[in-house]
């Protein structure tokens, strides 16, 4: 046989961890696990049955030990939060004693650290909570290792922290705890056991520090365990005992009330055992005081309260140191009576009561109910917010009994009471019968009622100034003189009878003013007319109104008002009279009438237009008014001219009027200059009033020249022509002598004028066309003669020309033929 060196495979070491036990130190390696190194190869799992099939490849150079059995059946006993027990049974081998079991612990940082033990069990601490760790088992004899039994297990986490009761109804109870402490906190699972009086534990889960558990029992203990799971392993438990709320009260309601104090009751709560509660009332009043106080009772009055003040009760349960929910209820406590009740006034239907406000912090939102009690027995309530009220709808003179309470957040105060009679019906129709400017007339009925006799009457008289006059009579009429005109009057009538004054009864009247003063008429057109006045005398001269009315001849009448102390009426009929009457108004009271007769103007005439006109007259014509009347209209005309623009004058002149009359629709005026410009006006007349005017300007026609002399001039070729100045205007001058026609200005009359380009020896007919204004009048036409010397003159430079003309062409033809002839006689000369 071969001698070989066996190699023990030993197993790697790893990182390290804190396993920190006192034990713990360095050792002898594992033996390889799963896998160990043996020389170039890998041999798996070693055994003393594994070395016979070596024995033809190594030699054994000393004795051979055989490799231990493994430990068997290794499991996890108990697990702290910082240890974890194991436990194994000893190899299956005759003689399992004097072995050494190396125990590895391997941590989640992966650091490793290693003991030993004679034993079959160990407890390995100083580890982490809710930590994960592997422990490697083998055994060692003679010197080598067995092969390696694993297990993987977990410490156990820390408790939950501050475990507490977070809140309670009378159903549920929240709890709230905060995260063990440790390296990792998270994917922990809480779990949460509780168990009630009935004793049956319940048991629920969660990932997050708190929870609601719901479902309970009011008023009543449960005990809660909560631990914290993490790799399979719960921590220990940590506990707290809480209690339910109790069921509120029931039927929470206001019993009495007073002015300072309420009483409340309420029922027990639902729920098991409603004993040894304690129940606590707390009362807040309007000013934000708050007070508490305890009962066993299930009810309590609560004094030393505010009159008239809203307070609010809270009541709720306690038991075994636990609140029930709220139940609340508002009222407030009666206020106080009013104070001062008294009559203020009386009628003959109604008295009005009137009184202070209740003592008390805050009168305000308070209703006032008033109860009427009459002779008859019968009874009416009403209700006011004010600290006054008028109860009508009473009979004259009769007794009521009247009761008035406070009533403030729907509880009343005590009553107060006080006793009246109504007063007498007033007097009935009260009238003024009569006004004049210093005096008014009254008169009136006696009352409604029993027994009217034995009454006085009181009138008293208040004016504008503010002066009041009273005076009595027994009568049912009174006349009230020495009053100013157009002045305004109140008077107060009322009976007393017994004392008592009934209602007053008023009527306001007014003194008649004085008349306008000074009607007149201010102008008129063809459809109106404007007067105006003067205020009438009096103390007061503001305030009045006046009225005018008036009356064409047609018969119809109107009637208008102003303030002013003018008007214009309008929408007359042209040349037509009105009577126009004026009065004064004050205070409804009218003065007397004063009157006018006026006439409107008549219409313009229309179409105003000259139908012929010669140089000493014009022809008018005009439409005549389309009013009612016209037929009876006159018609003046006036005429003005502007004067003759002679030579050296300036055209415009000064206007002379001059004026003609006619019935007709047309006129003729005569005896006008010629060549005038003249304006002519139209316009109708009826009752001395005149309508406005139509115009126009018309010319006449001017007057014809006299041609004075036409002499022949310029060897026969023209002539002189003279003319007279026309009587009246002219503008210019036409003048035609032989067909030939030129213009000349207003100046060239009583001048010679030249007009050229005439033929000797001839006649011609001369005109001369005067202008005005557009018009034109020919004179009469002369003939005018020119010379004949200049005729004869130019026959003969006539033919001494023709000689010229043909005695040349005949001495040019003869030279001609001479030189042809002759040719050498070029030096000749004529």
């Amino acid at each position: 046989m071969v001698g070989v060196t066996f190699v023990t495979a030993q197993p790697n070491a790893g990182p390290s961890f804190p396993c920190k036990g006192d034990s713990w130190g360095g050792g002898p390696a594992a033996p390889p696990s799963p896998a160990a190194s043996l020389g170039g190869g890998v041999v798996e799992r070693l055994t003393p049955f594994s070395l016979g099939s070596l024995q033809g490849l190594c030699s054994w150079t000393g004795a051979r030990a055989a490799v231990p059995s493994l430990v068997r059946n290794l499991r996890v006993e108990a697990q702290t939060t910082s240890s974890i027990s194991l436990s194994w049974e000893a190899p299956d081998v005759p003689d399992p004693q004097n072995s050494t079991y190396w125990v590895q612990c391997t941590g989640d940082v992966g650091r490793t650290e290693t003991r030993t033990t004679r034993d079959t069990n160990v407890t390995v601490d100083g580890l982490g909570p809710g930590s994960l760790y592997t422990f490697s088992v083998w055994v060692e004899k003679d010197g080598v290792n067995s092969s390696v039994e694993t297990v993987t297990s977990a410490t156990a986490p820390n408790p939950v922290r501050n475990l507490r009761v977070e809140a309670q109804t009378n159903s549920s109870i929240a709890l709230s705890w905060e995260v063990p402490d440790g390296p990792d906190p998270q994917n922990s699972t809480y779990g949460v056991e509780y168990t009630g009086d009935g004793g049956r534990p319940e048991t629920r889960s969660t990932a997050d520090t708190n929870i609601t558990v719901d479902g309970l029992e009011p008023g009543s203990l449960y005990a809660f365990s909560v631990w914290v799971g993490k790799n399979g392993i719960n921590s220990s438990r940590e506990t707290q005992n809480a209690t339910t709320a109790p069921n509120p009260v029931r039927n929470l309601r206001v019993e009495a009330q007073t002015n300072s104090s309420i009483a409340l009751s309420w029922e027990v709560p639902d729920g098991p055992d409603p004993q040894n509660s304690t129940y606590w009332v707390q009362c807040a009043g309007d000013g934000g005081r708050t007070e508490t106080r305890t009962t066993r009772d299930t009810n309590v009055t609560v004094d030393g309260l505010g009159p008239g003040s809203l307070y609010t009760f809270s009541v709720w349960v306690e038991k075994d140191g636990v609140n029930s929910s709220v139940e609340t209820v508002t009222s407030a406590t009666a206020p106080n009576p009013v104070r001062n009740l008294r009559v203020e006034a009386q009628t003959n239907s109604s008295i009005a009561l009137s009184w202070e406000v209740p003592d008390g912090p805050d009168p305000q939102n308070s209703t006032y109910w008033v109860q009427c009690a009459g002779d008859g027995g019968r009874t009416e309530t009403r209700t006011t917010r004010d600290t006054n009220v008028t109860v009508d709808g009473l009979g004259p003179g009769s007794l009521y009994t009247f009761s008035v309470w406070v009533e403030k957040d729907g509880v009343n105060s005590s009553v107060e009471t006080v006793t009246s009679a109504t007063a007498p019906n007033p007097v009935r129709n009260l009238r003024v019968e009569a006004q004049t400017n210093s005096s008014i007339a009254l008169s009136w009925e006696v009352p409604d009622g029993p027994d009217p006799q034995n009454s006085t009457y009181w009138v008293q008289c208040a004016g504008d100034g503010g002066r009041t006059e009273t005076r009595t009579t027994r009568d049912t009429n009174v006349t009230v003189d020495g009053l100013g005109p157009g002045s305004l009057y109140t008077f107060s009538v009322w009976v007393e009878k017994d004392g008592v004054n009934s209602s007053v009864e008023t009527v306001t009247s007014a003194t008649v003013p004085n008349p306008v003063r000074n009607l007149h008429m201010e102008t008129q057109t063809n459809s109106s007319i404007a007067l105006s006045w003067e205020v009438p005398n009096g103390p007061d001269l503001q305030d009045y109104t006046y009225w005018v009315e008036y009356t064409g001849d047609g018969g119809g009448t109107e009637t208008r008002n102003t303030t002013n102390t003018s008007v214009t009426a309008e929408g007359l009929e042209p040349g037509t009279l009105y009577t126009f009457s004026v009065w004064a108004e004050k205070h409804g009271a009218r003065g007397s009438r004063q009157n006018v007769s006026i006439s409107t103007a008549p219409s313009e005439v229309t179409d105003l237009q000259n139908e012929t006109q010669t140089k000493n007259s014009v022809m008018l014509w005009w439409k005549a008014p389309g009013d009612p009347h016209s037929q009876l209209y006159v018609y003046r005309v006036q005429w003005a001219s502007k004067g003759r623009p002679q030579r050296g004058q300036d055209p415009q002149a000064n206007w002379v009027n001059q004026t003609g009359r006619t019935n007709e629709t047309w006129y003729k005026v005569e005896a006008l200059e010629p060549g005038t410009l003249y304006n002519f006006t139209v316009w109708a007349e009826r009752n001395d009033v005149a309508s406005s005017m139509q115009s126009l300007c018309a010319s006449t026609y001017p007057d014809a020249v006299t041609i004075t002399s036409c002499v022949s001039a310029s060897a026969g070729y023209g002539v002189h022509l003279t003319w007279s100045c026309p009587q009246g205007g002219y503008e210019a001058f036409e003048l035609e002598v032989g067909g030939q026609r030129g213009s000349q200005d207003r100046s060239s009359c009583g001048e010679a004028v030249s007009v050229l380009g005439l033929r000797p020896a001839q006649s011609y007919p001369a005109t001369i066309t005067t202008i005005w204004d557009g018009m034109k009048v020919v004179s009469l036409s002369v003939v005018c003669h020119t010379e004949s010397a200049g005729v004869i003159a130019g026959a003969i430079v006539g033919i001494l020309l023709f000689l010229v003309l043909v005695g040349l062409p005949i001495f040019f033809l003869k030279r001609r033929n001479k030189k042809q002839q002759k040719p050498e006689l070029r030096d000749l000369v004529f």
